[in-house]
């Protein structure tokens, strides 16, 4: 099934072109991952897609009664209200779908009553397609679906009544998920769904989706995220939209890239060749007017042929990739970087503690944990801007250090040129600050800009450039992607994969610490486990054992396929459904009538008042709820009755 086609999109802000002519289709049990460099619109396109940008050209079709479920990059809501309040609105629209059957049932059994053949007809119709739509969206159980989604993100009942202020930006990011989901909706579309997601959380999210039959777009720069959910990726760049499909789902990511750089090549030849082959036909008419053909008839010809050739463009995009090279003071070797001894901190509650390790020359190491685990402050420590709780760090004599923290951008000072803050605290010439920073997409007159005149990604970059200018043999990098395209967190993989120095890095970007990582320091819960073997075999330990698949069975003969249910028995399997549980509940309230009789006929509950006066307040309840339920199980049994 589509639920959604788009052909022709075109966006555009002021005189500024962000894409035209995007067209491309979501269809049932899609998953879709959607790159492309900060800038090229991935955002202004999933908007559009989910109704809440106009586009300026094109058109859009969209599956009548299909529920879409959007999670926005910016997660904020009302910070004010509960978290049981923020997912009670998730069944609005469910408890609307609810009012809908119900009114439904009581028409159609108007209408039965009525003797009105016509009404009845009509009515079934409209309350198949009702009663579909309910049960495709949850049906019956909020409550207990709700629980059951908090319990999945990590929340437990006590978080239902605390205020979303109360709560991080990772968990802010969950409840928003969580309440998206308890919508059910028909098919998703995530805009930088793992913000703020430790990585368990991710793990989890990314099991979800993968098995999900729902068709999903996703916007990520998470590449091990997509590369374990999507079978599709769509690239934005340069303002037009390109299909990478059927992508083998587990590295559809790693499959685009090589899939990419084929057509890059390919396209490369082409336009190699249509130069080539322009510049032999001009070659030959420029011959033969040059030796005065008196044959006009064939230097026309030739003319025109030369004219109706098919023009070949040079493979072209916007993406602008790091490209220079870290290095360090001195040549890495074998010895000893630092040492960590017996480290403990803690806040409102222990972080680790007995914590020892050491780091040795051209060494890299990643910190990895849940958020709030530590890592950060641990980076602190190591770097020597905090001190521990207890322990000691020791830096070898001579090892020059460097960090870069998790708000680095935040560290450069106002007012302060682009260059002037890579040359704080270095001891290289402007012109190499200018060349450094050129390298780093920033060039030409970029330099002389005041740094708050740059966007987030730009200021890392700048503060990349002012690491760099420092020539550190142990590097502490504290989330070093953020804010960071696809292209620039490639880009700077390079740069720190070719730095022979060493390095501790604190990141959520999986696909960076499987390339850089030798070992995983893990964080979790106030311990500390070091895993050897990189970040792969971390991975590997986090999940749990692949299970014996069970024994093959003989498969069974061919069958006919069953026709499509219509609308007319889904209607009666819904009615009978309600029909049934109509049943049970006036049998289960009979049943709590016979016990509470039973009690009255106990001689010595008339020596306790207030017991009698209690039991008489259940069974006068028990009473009208039994009358209602029974007025419920008529009203139903007219309904299945008038359903053919």
């Amino acid at each position: 099934m589509e639920w959604i086609r788009f052909d022709g999109l075109e966006r555009a802000y002021g005189a500024r072109t962000i894409f035209e002519g995007v067209s491309g289709v979501v269809r049932d049990g899609a998953k879709i991952g959607l790159v492309g460099p900060n800038g090229a619109g991935k955002s202004s396109l999933v908007r559009i897609l989910a109704d809440l940008e106009r586009p300026d050209g094109g058109t859009i079709a969209r599956a009548k009664d299909g529920r879409l479920g959007y999670l926005s990059q910016a997660v904020s809501g009302d910070t004010a209200a509960t978290l049981r309040e923020i997912l009670e609105r998730a069944f609005a629209q469910m408890r609307g779908e609810e009012a809908r059957v119900r009114d439904l049932e009581e028409r159609l059994t108007a209408a039965s009553e009525a003797d009105d053949a016509r009404a009845v007809e009509r009515l079934l119709q409209e309350y198949g397609d009702a009663r579909e739509a309910f049960d495709r969206h949850g049906g019956e159980g909020l409550e207990r679906r709700m629980r059951s989604m908090l319990a999945s993100f990590g929340f437990v009942d006590g978080d239902l009544d605390r205020p979303a202020s109360a709560f991080s930006g990772g968990q802010r990011t969950r409840a928003a998920l969580a309440r998206m989901l308890l919508e059910e909706p028909d098919y998703l579309i995530l805009d930088e769904p793992t913000n703020h997601l430790d990585i368990e959380t991710v793990r989890w999210l990314e099991e979800f989706l993968r098995d999900d039959p729902r068709a999903a777009l996703v916007v990520s720069h998470d590449r091990y995220f997509l590369d374990r959910v999507a079978n599709e990726v769509w690239e934005l760049d340069g303002g037009e939209l390109t299909h990478y499909d059927e992508m083998p789902q587990g590295r559809a990511y790693s499959a685009y890239v090589a899939e990419k750089a084929l057509r890059r090549e390919l396209a490369q030849r082409d336009y190699e060749r249509f130069v080539d082959e322009e510049k032999r036909r001009k070659a030959v008419v420029a011959e033969l007017r040059t030796h005065g053909s008196h044959n006009y008839s064939h230097v026309r010809s030739r003319e025109k042929q030369l004219a109706k050739m098919e023009r070949v463009e040079a493979p072209k995009t916007s993406q602008q990739t790091i490209s220079v090279k870290l290095a360090a003071a001195r040549r890495a070797t074998t010895g000893l970087a630092l040492r960590a001894v017996d480290l403990a901190a803690a806040y409102d509650t222990t972080l680790f503690e007995h914590l020892t390790f050491s780091v040795t020359r051209g060494e890299r190491i990643a910190v990895v944990g849940p958020n709030g685990a530590g890592k950060s402050t641990l980076l602190a420590i190591l770097s020597g801007r905090r001190s521990p709780d207890r322990g000691a760090v020791t830096v070898q004599d001579g090892i020059r250090t460097a960090y870069f923290s998790q708000d680095a951008a935040d560290e450069l000072p106002a007012g302060m040129s682009a260059v002037d803050a890579v040359l704080l605290g270095a001891t290289i010439l402007p012109e190499e600050g200018r060349a450094l920073l050129g390298r780093l997409g920033l060039g030409g007159d970029a330099g002389d800009k005041p740094v708050e005149a740059f966007s987030g990604g730009e200021r890392r970059r700048i503060m990349l450039a002012r690491l760099m200018a420092r020539s550190a043999d142990c590097l502490f990098l504290d989330e070093p992607t953020n804010d960071l395209d696809i292209p620039s967190r490639e880009g700077l993989e390079d740069v720190l994969a070719s730095y022979g120095g060493a390095m501790v890095v604190v990141s959520h970007d999986r696909y960076l610490l499987q390339r850089l990582a030798e070992k995983v320091l893990w964080i979790c819960g106030g311990a500390a486990t070091l895993v050897d073997g990189g970040y792969e075999r971390f991975e590997e330990l986090q999940r749990p054992p692949v299970s014996e698949p069970p024994p093959k069975q003989k498969p069974k003969p061919a069958q006919a396929a069953e026709p499509a249910p219509r609308r007319d028995e889904r209607a009666k399997r819904g009615s009978e459904r309600d029909l049934a549980a109509a049943e049970r509940e006036v049998a289960r309230l009979d049943e709590e009538r016979v016990l509470l009789e039973r009690e009255f006929a106990d001689p010595g509950l008339y020596d306790d008042r207030e017991r009698v006066a209690t039991l008489e307040a259940r069974l006068a309840d028990n009473g009208r709820a039994s009358e209602a339920a029974f007025e419920r199980w008529e009203r139903l049994s007219t309904v299945a009755a008038a359903v053919p």
